[in-house]
Parts: C-alpha cells; structure tokens; sequence
C-alpha cells in the first residue's frame, strides 16, 4: 500500500464512507434542468423449499420459505448522462424455525460524457445480507453469518484518436462478517489501459494494475503488466483475452512472489440466444478473512428467448482461493487450506402480461474449505422456488 494508508486498520465505516463519496461523484454530473427522471418499482414475491443451514441443528430435510422483494429505483438521463439507482429489501421468512431476516441491496451506476472524446463512468452497489452465499461474488465470506459487502468503480475514457482509446479506472472492494471481533478487509485497485483497434474485428491492449490489500492493519500490494487481445468471431459473439504477470508484496514476516493472471471471456448477445462465459486465475483480496488470496474461478450463463413470452436460462459457476501467492495451489484435495465451492442452476420465465412475469428456478450451492478460518464449514445447500415478479412502472 502507499505510505499514507499503511498501518491503518479496515473499518465498515471508513469503507462505507469511500463508497458513499463514491456514489456522489457518480451521480453529480446528471442532475440539472434539462434531466428525464424515471421512478420505478418491482415486486416480487417468492415460496420456495430450502434446506439453508440457518434452520438450525434440529432441522432436517430443510423448509419452505416466504421471500418478499419490493425493489424502488429511478433512472436520471440527459442528452450527455445516465444514473440509474436502486434500493431492494428482501424479507425471508422461514416456516419451519420461524425465523425472519432482512437483507438488504442498494446500487448505483451512471456514465457522463465530458465531450466527444472524454468519458466519465463507474458503479457501487452496497449489501448486508445474512446469507453469504448470496452475494454477486463467490468465495467471500466463508461462514454463515451476516455479511457486509461492497464495491465501487470510477473510470475515465478517452479517444485518442479513430484507432486508440485511453482507459484509467479505480476499483474498491470491502468485506465484514457482521460477528464480535471480526475485521474488515479491503482492496483497492487503481489500474491503466491502452487499446489500439487494428481492424473492425480485432483490438490489441496493454494494461498496469496495481492492487492495495488492506486485513488487520496489515497491508500488502501487487504490481501487474497485462497484454489483452480483443477478438469479434461474429457480429454477436466476442472474445477477450488478457494474461501477464502479478508481483506480490506480502506484509512482513509472510511469502511473496509472483504468480500468473489469465483470463478469457466469451459474450454473446443475440435476438433469441445469450452467452456468457470467463474463466481465470488471478489474485484478489477483500474476502473477509485474509489481505489478499489466489483465486480459480469459471462461470457460465446461456439464456434462451423461444417465444415473446417464454423464455429459459442455465447456469454454472466454480470457484477455488488459497492464500497467495500460490501456497497450496496444487493440492486440490485439500480442503483445510483450500476454500472452493460451485454453483449450478436453471430457471424458466413466462410473461402472463405487461409487468407480470412467473418464474420458476432451481439452484444448488457448494462452498466448502476452511481456507485460513477454521470455524468456516460447508455451505451446501439446495434452493427450488417459484415467484411471481410484478414491475409497476
């Protein structure tokens, strides 16, 4: 980390903070005379059969659940800006045990055109959830307890000219379990790319990132060098490519070194049929128990449109962290060291009429490893609901 921030511990507060100042300068440039605002509501209401472990030792075979989701938002627009913002709670409530909970998801996004050449965009979204599993990031957070989770990211793009774009970026990332003596851990990520469109079809990049890891008053960084290739197979279908290497620092008395960074990504967008896949290796931290940890992840969602009304969706995720730069990497038995899980599911929706929707999924989620929190467990758990999604304006 840069001298200025070491030695300072992670609080909640302090990242809620930067994520509000965050939000603020995301939403700034849009509001004046001239702007479109749009309110919105969605409701959605859910009965679903669970075996979630927060039932309790007592129960088995799991419980049907009540899920409330009222969502309220409003999207702010000029000729030049766009905030779009969101604010969810999600009450469950169980049959079985008789327990209530409230989750809640805020979000925020927006982009400003400075000029013709110049662009501002970026994006924050806030969560407290009592269900870890449910955060829009796997492998975080390995216990069953309340959690505290938020992101944030403030770019800048510029044309250089027809053939070059110019990207600078600042991504944060904060992590508690909401439990007595738990720390915050935080991860900051300011990073530059250069791109050079050589055809209509292919797009070659070069990028330096570096990441600041925040657990415990402890702090460690990395510097990384990326080249990236950009790829249209077809006029639906994208691929992205970047790879390079990540030096770690790590805080005293602990291992650094280098390791990998690889990704590829394939997107699909098309009238009826929706693909998106990536897969990689890299390092990340916010993850609620340690500074910084290599991470294996792959997902993949395919979405089917067969009629006006009807369509379906399949899913699959996987994940494994270690703590980094590559202790234990191999050993892929080992779960005492070693956090991994994955997720799979489907799901179908048919629109009875305008605003209303019926909607019928199933999912199953594993996460298990202890991966440096020896109370963490397994997290296995099987979700099959029907709801009815109703979006008022």
């Amino acid at each position: 980390m840069k001298a200025g921030v070491r030695g300072r511990r992670a609080t909640v507060s302090g990242d809620w903070k930067r994520a509000v100042v965050a939000c603020v300068l995301l939403g700034a440039p849009a509001v004046h005379a001239s702007s479109v605002v749009q309110p919105r509501l969605r409701l959605m209401a859910e009965e679903r059969f669970d075996d979630d472990l927060q039932v309790g030792p007592a129960a088995t075979g799991g419980q049907m659940m009540t899920k409330f989701s009222p969502q309220l938002g409003v999207n702010v627009k000029d000729e030049r800006s766009e905030v779009d913002a969101f604010y969810a709670g999600d009450v469950l409530a169980r049959h079985g045990s008789g327990k209530v909970s409230l989750d809640h998801r805020v979000g925020l996004e927006g982009q400003h055109w400075l000029s013709r050449r110049f662009k501002v965009d970026g994006a924050a979204r806030v969560f407290r959830v009592t269900d870890p599993t449910s955060l829009p990031r796997a492998g975080l957070a390995w216990l069953d307890a309340p959690t505290f989770y938020a992101q944030a990211r403030l770019g800048l793009m510029a044309r250089l000219s027809q053939r070059m774009d110019l990207h600078g970026a600042y991504a944060f990332e904060t992590t508690r379990v909401l439990e007595p003596g738990r720390l915050g851990g935080s991860s900051h990520s300011p990073n530059l790319e250069l791109w050079y469109h050589a055809t209509r079809r292919l797009s070659l990049g070069a990028q330096y990132r570096y990441q600041g890891f925040l657990y415990a008053g402890r702090d460690s960084q990395s510097h990384g060098a990326f080249a990236m290739l950009r790829y249209r197979l077809s006029r639906p279908m994208t691929l992205t490519l970047q790879g390079g290497p990540v030096d770690y620092v790590a805080p005293a008395g602990q291992q650094g070194g280098w390791l990998p960074r690889v990704q590829l990504e394939l997107a699909r967008h098309g009238e009826r049929f929706d693909v998106g896949a990536t897969v990689g290796h890299d390092l990340v931290g916010a993850t609620g128990f340690v500074g910084a940890v290599w991470a294996d992840y792959a997902s993949m969602v395919v979405n089917h449109r067969f009629s006006a009304p009807l369509s379906a969706f399949v899913m699959g995720s996987y994940f494994r962290n270690g703590r980094a730069p590559d202790q234990f990497y191999g050993e892929w038995k080992n779960t005492v060291h070693v956090a991994q899980g994955y997720a799979v599911g489907a799901g179908v929706e048919y629109r009875l009429r305008h605003g209303l929707s019926m909607q019928g999924a199933f999912n199953r989620i594993e996460q298990v490893g202890v991966a440096n929190a020896v109370e963490a467990g397994d997290l296995t758990r099987n979700v099959l609901a029907a709801r009815l999604v109703y979006t008022a304006w």
